[in-house]
């Protein structure tokens, strides 16, 4: 990992040489040095890079964004932590949440690598707060097994999932994995038992292996009818109810039109053929 670290300063002074010089953010983490040590583990992330300084332009994802340096316009992709796609429940809700925080706001970057899509990978600060962390507290991204650059982020993940705070609310949506989300060919594992000790031991590892590894329990794989209506139009002892993408009980629901279940494109559609929402 050492040299992709290196890489990454390299890049870094490319980028922006004025911003190659220590900066007052890191002067301050300097002075603010405790016993702690996921607060040691943080300044020594400044201690051992070069660091940017931008402003954010654009939030494209829960783990993306556009950053103006004084050299120019760069993409960088949040280090360790892997938020929902757009397409998936609660991929709205993060990018939203990341907007909320450090739209247009000045933020500090401290590189980590090159990825192949020439996006600068690196942890976000704004000010003192590391914002890759801040997303994975609060529920709105994973910890990122085979990019983990920080053991705090499986803590930090498993501390959301305890107290079902963002994309782990409610307890009975699944909740699938980005990684396996992106995969080609999608097989779903069941992380609402994941462990702290887990998450570390799978560190590194492709998708491919973590669903060989010891991660527990399996989910089946979304339902993504032909048709591309989306919206589910579901048949239980409490009527006729559709559920839209993204609801709290849109993944759980599966949908088996040999009983009259249907998909609708629309809530009139839905509607009009006698379907109503959840209460």
């Amino acid at each position: 990992m050492d040299r992709f670290r290196s890489t990454a300063s390299a890049l870094a002074c490319l980028l922006a040489l004025a911003d190659c010089a220590p900066l007052p953010q890191q002067e301050a983490h300097r002075q603010a040095k405790s016993n702690s040590e996921e607060w040691l583990l943080h300044d020594q992330r400044f201690e051992d890079n070069a660091v940017l300084v931008g402003t954010v332009t654009k939030v494209i994802d829960g783990d993306t964004i556009d950053v103006l340096l004084s050299s120019g316009p760069i993409r960088v992709r949040f280090s360790s932590s892997d938020a929902p796609e757009r397409d998936q429940r609660w991929g709205s809700e993060a990018t939203a949440a990341l907007s909320s925080r450090i739209a247009g706001q000045q933020v500090t970057l401290v590189p980590v690598a090159q990825d192949r899509y020439d996006r600068l990978v690196a942890f976000v600060y704004l000010q003192d707060e590391d914002l890759n962390a801040w997303m994975v507290r609060q529920g709105h991204a994973w910890a990122y097994r085979e990019y983990l650059e920080d053991e705090w982020y499986c803590s930090w993940e498993a501390n959301a999932r305890d107290a079902r705070r963002g994309l782990w609310l409610p307890e009975q949506a699944p909740a699938y994995a980005p990684w396996e989300w992106r995969a080609p060919k999608q097989a779903f594992t069941g992380y609402r038992g994941e462990t702290v000790a887990n998450c570390l031991a799978t560190a590194g590892k492709r998708p491919s292996q973590l669903l060989a590894s010891t991660a527990p329990g399996s989910l089946p794989p979304p339902q993504r009818p032909a048709s591309g209506c989306l919206i589910k139009g579901n048949i239980s002892k409490n009527g006729r109810i559709y559920h839209m993408p993204r609801s709290a009980s849109y993944d759980s629901t599966i949908i088996d039109e040999s009983k009259g279940e249907r998909w609708f494109c629309t809530e009139q559609q839905a509607v009009a053929a006698g379907w109503r929402a959840p209460q």
